[in-house]
């Protein structure tokens, strides 16, 4: 049988099924860790493997993954490709959903638990296009006595893929999210099945195994399918216009994802379907 090449992590549901399936959770923590700079002892993944219906639809919280550390932190965390004007509300709104039922009714509220959002996302989000790091992290402060914080239960974490890859120049801290990173963005490179990071290494195993696995092949392509069929796509043209840049920007997104099927040994007349290229075009990108 030929070996099929690997599925793209940052399709939400491969980076679901790596990051959220119950059973990897050495792999979780020791991505999560690398996020917040902590360590846990233990990580418990409570995320529900999404059914077809679920991956050809974009209902709030259909595909992010919840996971607990140590049972006293909740987390939900987002791999987005899909541009969103309202991507900050939305992270707000997985959060505080999390957040609130933390407690039951009737519950102190000193017992609700600490909660992290986390959004990682294969696109510059336009509020945060002044700031050159590809990661922040978000709490509330005090206008004036920036140094305080109101509390540590409301943290959030953002990840803009693409400012990795023009301005890696962050502290020394960040070394681990960075392997994390490139492994995400692009696994064909040389080295993760021997990485000295044995998280990263288990990660690559899932990535193979589903990978040459028919059923999650499907699954995948169904995800990327939706993506274009809805309209979702990164527009990388902006600056040159808003309307030649949406045009421009769904034209990269067709390319991109034609590439990734073509990878993926999917049939030409599929991929003319799907992204609306021509014959012509796809033979180009070979």
């Amino acid at each position: 049988m030929t070996k099929q090449a690997l599925l793209n992590p940052t399709n939400d549901y491969v980076f679901g099924r790596i990051f959220g399936y119950k059973g990897n959770e050495k792999i979780t923590k020791g991505f999560l860790e690398s996020i917040t700079n902590e360590k846990y002892k233990t990580v418990e993944i409570s995320s529900q493997v999404p059914t077809l219906r679920d991956l050809q639809d974009d209902k709030i919280g259909v595909l992010d993954i919840k996971a607990m550390a140590d049972d006293a932190t909740i987390f939900d965390i987002e791999m987005q490709v899909a541009k969103n004007e309202n991507i900050a509300e939305r992270i707000l709104w997985y959060w505080s959903k999390l957040f609130g039922s933390s407690i039951t009714s009737g519950k102190n509220y000193l017992k609700t638990k600490r909660t992290i959002g986390i959004l990682i996302a294969d696109f510059e989000i336009e509020k945060l296009y002044e700031i050159k790091k590809y990661h922040t992290s978000w709490h509330i402060r005090e206008d004036e006595y920036s140094e305080i914080i109101l509390t540590d239960k409301l943290e959030l974490h953002i990840i803009e893929l693409i400012k990795l890859e023009v301005n890696n120049n962050q502290n020394g801290k960040t070394k681990k999210l960075v392997r994390w990173l490139k492994f995400i963005m692009n696994p064909e490179e040389e080295g993760f099945e021997m990485s000295e990071d044995e998280d990263i290494k288990e990660a690559m195993k899932v990535l193979e195994q589903i990978s040459q696995d028919e059923r999650e092949r499907e699954k995948a392509w169904l995800r990327e399918k939706y993506i274009i069929d809805a309209g979702f796509y990164r527009q990388d043209g902006y600056e040159e216009g808003f309307a030649k840049g949406k045009e421009k920007g769904k034209k990269n997104e067709k390319i991109k994802i034609a590439k990734s099927l073509l990878k993926q040994k999917i049939s030409k007349e599929i991929i003319v379907e799907v992204t609306g290229l021509t014959e012509k075009e796809l033979e180009e990108l070979k």
